[in-house]
């Protein structure tokens, strides 16, 4: 373990500037244009690119002016493809996955909070990625959308990327990336308990339909 530690610090502190800028920003772009935020957050590329900033070469300010760029860019192509194809996407198979109660859930906030819940939802996970594509299909004003897109970005991109860069700077990544291990660990142990309650629910639930019948 100690020698994969050591491994992965190595890799932080001695990969190329340009090449963390340009995955950080990436990333951040493609969470809201291409739904990528659904299997890799954005916010973990920031606070990475953070930490990366403080025990590297990195600039943090560099990195989180490109990344205050693709975010609000990300957004803006999220709030375009959902203004033209959004209910070709609720009916694809990856819009089905996602579930209707979350669009669902999305879609009234952006309905009743407007500005608001489009600030507020690039805190919240799942939220963050699909609220530009649902404020497009509900026909939000550009005017309104955009001057939310850029305050929402702006606030995110700065808190998280310092965070990170802070904490990095603060405890170094090694024992960050430790932190990490268990943090990581304890979510997996959690994602299969509750995988396995909801399976069993499942079979249960089928065993008292066919008694039922």
């Amino acid at each position: 373990m100690q020698a994969v530690i050591d491994w992965i610090v190595e890799i932080i502190t001695t990969t190329p500037p340009w090449v963390v800028y340009l995955l950080v920003w990436a990333l951040v772009y493609l969470e809201s244009a291409a739904l990528v935020g659904l299997v890799l957050p954005g916010e973990t590329a920031l606070l990475t690119g953070g930490v990366a900033a403080a025990v590297g070469d990195t600039s943090i300010g560099v990195l989180i002016a490109g990344a205050c760029v693709a975010a609000i860019a990300g957004d803006a192509t999220g709030f375009t493809l959902g203004r033209h194809f959004g209910p070709r996407m609720l009916e694809s198979r990856l819009g089905r996955r996602i579930g209707a109660e979350r669009w669902d859930k999305v879609a009234h906030a952006v309905q009743h909070r407007g500005i608001p819940a489009v600030i507020a939802a690039r805190w919240v996970g799942y939220v963050r990625t699909l609220t530009p594509f649902v404020a497009g299909m509900s026909r939000m004003a550009v005017k309104l959308y955009l001057t939310a897109n850029v305050i929402g970005g702006l606030i995110w991109v700065i808190a998280v990327g310092m965070i990170g860069y802070l904490v990095g700077a603060a405890v170094g990544a090694r024992l960050l990336l430790y932190g990490g291990l268990v943090v990581g660990g304890a979510a997996l142990v959690y994602v299969c308990i509750a995988w396995w309650r909801n399976r069993h629910q499942r079979a249960r639930a089928r065993v008292d339909g066919a008694d039922a019948g």
